[in-house]
């Protein structure tokens, strides 16, 4: 890489490596003299990391010199480092290495030769160390989204133009705590009912749960969610009445809408839905009748089922074995008041998807049968109920129906373009159908609108990456995975897998050797058999076999 000549005394503001000039008087990225669009965060970290050619760059050090202050995730780092090698042609140059559990660094000298330009000033070598997906996944990812919309899944090309917009956790204005989850339940159904609208991007409820409670300027929540506007208000809850205010304001925190409401809990409903419109309307979302019905969700008989159910999802989004036994108790006493109620029966299915997914189900068989039978159940009543298909396609995908499967995740994601657990779910259905490259950028695009993606997705990310033979990648993800939840162990194997194609033999050894101490029944014969196309498997089976895990014939 080379610093650009004629510049005076100071800084270099011109950087050329291979065939990409980052230019820092003009803010931009070149490619060819062609200006390849950057997020800003995701300039920012480029920026930082060619300033320090060979030096090694701790994550931490990276957070504070781009997020300073700011509450960032290690999602975040995450997704834009990723963002970032794929911008840069990463896959084939490998100009940012990883090195695990360390850092990053940016390596010139692993630039196909012909790109290798050098000119005045030395060469400056870059190389990348631990895992950092911030800025550029946000670039990626976003630009991943117009096409989910589709029920083919197209290449991932140019950046979505689609505003994105976060609707940060209604303030709890009862003078009892204990009705906070009435606020967060409103605003999940509003994440929920904005989100089938195709025209924007809906930030998850896991995406914006952090600012619960905390008071953050629009600007700094833009940058760090990579959204266009926000929603944010309070809710009061009392003598059988709710009081809700809400505002509609951009990045320079300009009010593009406000409106306050005073109305019978028996109008909740309405209420909702009329929120839904003036919020679409305010973007200058046209909002025909059908798709007012199509964001409108079908209301339980009485307030009273509405209330238990949304007493019963802080158990659902944070289980915990207790927590799960509570939340079906209370959903059966919504569902008590109203057999009828789609959204109760689907989160009465989902407890028991929570529980075989941390195995904590005594008898996984009849446990996906009553996911099964609840997930049918809410689609009786109102078939368009995302949360059940997307549990019936889990359902048909633990016992390898793929295409029923994929039928009802595309489904899904018809319904609902911004839902994260229906296109985390197709991105699944087709790892498994051998399509890794499509199942990226679905589990991309889910990462992109709900950051903490599950273990389970999380896991097929990584899984998808090392089929893609892009094992930094993969080993970041696995590596994250663990770091969020230690007792994930199904990520050891293309942890390890990953580190030994990715030449890390040392690092590969000591995750084998973790995985026979952690799961001492672990076989590599039956690991990967979900797959449809065999040349996935053999792949998988190469990398564990470099780490020494599989050995053919044994």
């Amino acid at each position: 890489m080379s610093q650009t000549e004629g510049q005076g005394k100071g800084e270099p503001k011109r950087f050329s490596f291979g065939r990409f000039v980052l230019d820092l008087t003009r803010g931009c990225l070149l490619s060819d003299g062609r200006e390849i669009p950057l997020r800003p965060k995701t300039f920012a970290v480029l920026t930082y990391l060619v300033q320090r050619p060979g030096e090694l760059v701790s994550k931490e050090e990276l957070l504070e010199a781009v997020w300073p202050g700011l509450i960032v995730t290690d999602d975040t780092l995450v997704q834009s480092i990723g963002e970032l090698r794929r911008t840069l042609g990463d896959a084939e140059a490998k100009l940012i290495v990883t090195v695990p559990r360390r850092g990053y660094r940016f390596e010139l000298a692993a630039a196909p030769p012909e790109r290798r330009n050098a000119r005045g000033i030395g060469a400056l070598r870059f190389r990348w160390k631990y895992g950092l997906f911030a800025p550029l996944a946000v670039l990626l990812a976003f630009a991943a989204i117009w096409f989910a919309t589709s029920r083919e899944v197209a290449p991932l090309s140019v950046a979505d133009s689609r505003p994105a917009i976060a609707i940060l956790p209604f303030q709890n204005q009862n003078e009892s705590a204990a009705r906070g989850y009435f606020a967060d339940g409103l605003t999940q159904d509003l994440i929920s009912s904005l989100g089938r609208f195709p025209e924007i991007t809906v930030m998850s409820w896991n995406a914006v749960a952090t600012y619960k409670g905390a008071i953050a300027q629009p600007g700094e929540i833009a940058r760090v969610l990579s959204v266009r506007y926000q929603v944010e208000g309070s809710v009061r809850y009392a003598d059988e009445r709710l009081r809700v205010s809400a505002q509609l304001v951009d990045v320079q925190g300009r009010v593009l809408w406000s409106s306050r409401y005073d109305e019978a809990t028996a109008d909740a409903f309405a209420l909702q839905d009329r929120l839904t419109r003036e919020i679409a309307g305010a973007l200058a979302i046209r909002v025909n009748e059908q798709e007012q019905k199509r964001a409108a969700a079908k209301p339980p008989a009485s307030f009273d089922a509405y209330d238990f159910l949304l007493r019963a999802r802080p158990a659902l989004q944070r289980p915990t074995r207790a927590g799960l036994a509570e939340a079906r108790d209370l959903l059966r006493q919504a569902l008590a008041i109203d057999g009828n109620y789609g959204a109760a029966h689907a989160a009465l299915g989902e407890s028991f998807h929570a529980a075989i997914s941390l195995g904590w189900a005594e008898n996984p068989d009849d446990y996906w049968q009553r996911v099964e039978r609840h997930a049918s159940d809410a689609l009786r009543v109102d078939a368009s109920n995302v949360e059940a298909r997307v549990l019936l396609g889990r359902f048909h995908l633990a016992y390898n129906r793929y295409a029923a499967a994929e039928l009802e995740m595309n489904r899904a994601v018809d319904l609902n373009p911004n839902n994260a657990d229906a296109l985390a779910g197709r991105g699944n259905c087709l790892l498994w159908m051998g399509r890794a490259d499509n199942a990226i950028v679905m589990l991309e695009l889910a990462q992109r609108i709900d950051p903490e993606l599950n273990p389970y997705e999380r896991f097929a990310l990584g899984l998808a990456y090392y089929l893609d033979k892009r094992y930094d990648d993969a080993i970041e993800q696995a590596e994250l995975n663990l770091r969020k939840s230690p007792e994930a162990t199904f990520n050891l194997p293309v942890l390890a897998a990953a580190y030994a194609q990715a030449g890390h033999i040392e690092d590969a050894e000591r995750t084998a050797a973790t995985l026979r101490a952690r799961d001492p029944t672990f076989d590599a014969l039956s690991f990967g058999t979900k797959f449809q196309d065999d040349r996935d498997l053999a792949r998988l089976r190469e990398g564990l076999g470099n780490a020494g895990l599989y050995s053919p014939g044994r």
